[in-house]
């Protein structure tokens, strides 16, 4: 197991703390002093710590020390690599580095590894498969896009990721689609898992799906409706706007420059990016 406060033990060395559990179990713990030492080397090159074998982990950084534990976890050869928010008291820079580095790990070693966080960009990046809990239970069992794109519910819809959720009424279903009655209007959605279950009463649609233009050149489709750009965030590679309609906010994430400042504009919710799904509690 890796801990979120690593754990580590700081009256022992670097390699002591890897050797520590060769010395009182697992698949190892017959092995003689120089297999041990092979077993405590190797885990140590796969966290380039080799250098730093010798010193203690109070001397080290902490994106040092989490790979100090990850090292520990991984020399006795577990069947199962359980990881207890570990990044969470890294800094942002660090924490990016260390889910590449975990990532890469985990693909090496080849060990089944549960991980739990409640940062949902770490869970997507990390994961070939993510359960979704709320309350003591599982609302979703996916993979990383499944669970992004096809969220079967607006809990897991809100919680992964940004979204925009209008809440509001079935009118009518026809071939796979529907349409919702919200505060905007109707809206034409897909309706992916309008398969039993309680019947879709929400339209969600991702930011990045949102297309902008200026007011009177908009799509003169379903899902066209007229706004004022009133906030605006500029994220470097993107920029996000928010769009105010009547007494409603729509998230926008489109390209850098697009809007300076307050704007009229048309708003189009492409009917094949929005998504209608059940409401379920939040």
């Amino acid at each position: 197991m890796v801990f979120q406060s690593y754990a580590v033990w700081p009256h022992m060395t670097v390699r002591q703390n890897v050797a520590y559990p060769l010395s009182v179990g697992g698949r190892r713990k017959d092995f003689d002093a120089e297999k041990r030492a092979e077993a405590v080397d190797e885990a140590l090159s796969l966290v380039h710590l080799e250098e730093l074998a010798d010193r203690y982990p109070n001397q080290r950084s902490g994106g040092q020390q989490q790979r100090l534990a990850l090292a520990r976890a991984l020399v006795a050869e577990p069947s199962l690599l359980l990881l207890d928010e570990p990044l969470s008291n890294l800094d942002a820079l660090l924490r990016e580095q260390m889910r590449s580095e975990l990532r890469r790990l985990q693909k090496e070693v080849g060990v089944t590894a549960v991980y739990v966080t409640h940062d949902q960009s770490e869970a997507l990046a990390l994961s070939d498969r993510i359960a979704i809990m709320h309350n003591g239970r599982i609302k979703q069992i996916g993979t990383p896009h499944q669970i992004y794109h096809q969220p079967c519910n607006a809990f897991v819809a809100t919680f992964i990721g940004r979204s925009n959720l209008l809440r509001g009424k079935l009118l009518e279903r026809n071939n796979g689609q529907v349409r919702i009655a919200t505060a905007l209007g109707p809206v034409l959605c897909q309706a992916p898992n309008d398969a039993g279950g309680p019947p879709p009463a929400a339209a969600l649609i991702r930011p990045e799906h949102v297309v902008l233009a200026a007011a009177g050149q908009g799509n003169p489709a379903n899902n066209r409706f007229h706004g004022r750009v009133c906030q605006m965030s500029f994220l470097g590679e993107a920029t996000e706007y928010v769009v105010q309609i009547g007494s409603v906010e729509i998230l926008v994430r489109g390209m850098t420059g697009q809007y300076d400042g307050p704007e009229d504009v048309e708003l189009y919710l492409p009917p094949e990016k929005t998504l209608a799904i059940a409401v379920d509690e939040i």
